[in-house]
């Protein structure tokens, strides 16, 4: 059974079709993409998946479970969690208290435990931080944990939101453009860590991401849409090789548009 299995997925907004009848698997310990032009409706689809969008037919399964019309606190306290295209830091907290926010779904404390802070509560605080000090030595910027959010260059923020995706321990990670604003050295590691994520932590990772170069050389497996619709799917060797991909981003040539007449 695939981690998550979506059947039929369409998105509509106000007469425009964002995501038309989309249907494809994410396996368990995979690393899968999700490409196509801008427009395509990418990021729609994810919002679809983390209950940010109620889609407007169609199912989405993870685990076998359905996820329509499941909140995104909920969706993520199941183990998904998404990074988004910006960086959504907190920018007065320090590096530790931005990846400790992403450990909520890990705590049991209630509001009397905050108030009256017996043992039990000192002692989840501790594992906490552990839990999130081990993210950011994982992602290699522990040094950096005093450090001010807003004060780090825009590659040293993009780890942070990372280290505190993973610190969540999540079994299936979005992750929307991750290479977004980086440089070729940074997305180099960002396709260890990718590959690490998978075979170290045992995170099934499903991206959104631009950099055809990037996809190709971490995907195993590749979806392709246009305008809503999925054009292909397979190995990224195969999607390279299909020609409605290649037409997706570069169009017809004029020879084509000729024949098409």
């Amino acid at each position: 059974m695939a981690l998550m299995d979506v059947t039929d997925l369409t998105m509509i907004f106000g007469g425009i079709v964002a995501v038309d009848h989309l249907t494809f698997e994410v396996e368990e310990g995979s690393i899968t993409a999700l490409i196509g032009p801008n427009g395509a409706g990418k990021t729609a689809t994810f919002n679809c998946l983390t209950g940010f969008y109620k889609a407007t037919s169609g199912e989405i399964l993870y685990e076998g479970e359905s996820l329509l019309n499941t909140r995104p606190y909920l969706i993520t306290y199941k183990g998904i969690i998404r990074t988004f295209q910006n960086v959504r830091l907190f920018n007065n907290l320090t590096v530790l208290e931005n990846v400790l926010s992403g450990c909520h779904t890990l705590g049991k404390k209630f509001v009397g435990s905050s108030i009256f802070r017996p043992p039990s509560e000192r002692k989840e605080e501790d594992e906490l931080r552990e839990i999130a000090e081990n993210a950011l030595d994982f992602i290699g910027i522990l040094d950096l944990q005093d450090q001010l959010a807003k004060n780090l260059p825009y590659g040293y923020q993009r780890r942070v939101e990372w280290a505190r995706a993973i610190a969540s321990r999540p079994k299936l990670l979005l992750l929307d453009e991750p290479a977004a604003g980086l440089n070729r050295e940074e997305k180099n590691d960002l396709i260890g860590l990718i590959r690490r994520f998978r075979d170290e932590l045992g995170i099934t990772v499903f991206l959104i991401e631009h950099d055809m170069s990037l996809v190709m050389e971490v995907a195993e497996q590749v979806v392709v849409i246009n305008f809503g619709t999925k054009i292909a799917e397979g190995t990224p060797d195969e999607v390279q090789a299909n020609p409605l991909v290649v037409e997706a981003y570069l169009g017809k040539d004029d020879d084509e548009e000729e024949e098409a007449v």
